[in-house]
């Protein structure tokens, strides 16, 4: 079976082929952790580097800015109001 790789350019076809092949036949358990797994990792990347840039803050500005970063400035806003618009995000 010949798979399109623009999504992964870089892989050559036949290696594609193969992983392809391998993550259909993973149970929807294992997919669903690799998921979370992948999740958490994003997560504490942008943890971390709001961590890095900005020192001072508390968890709960990072949590918030973390947030405007996957969610859009506005709806963070919208969820936690005056808490939000303090940090002018």
């Amino acid at each position: 079976m010949k798979f399109s790789h623009g999504w992964m350019a870089d892989t050559h076809p036949d290696a594609l082929s193969v992983f392809l092949h391998l993550n259909h036949r993973l149970p929807p358990e294992t997919k669903y952790a690799q998921v979370i797994e992948m999740y958490e990792t994003i997560n504490a990347t942008y943890m971390a580097e709001e961590r890095r840039k900005r020192p001072d803050a508390t968890e709960r500005e990072v949590f918030l800015r973390v947030a405007a970063r996957r969610l859009g400035a506005e709806m963070v806003r919208g969820a936690y109001g005056a808490e939000a618009d303090d940090l002018q995000l």
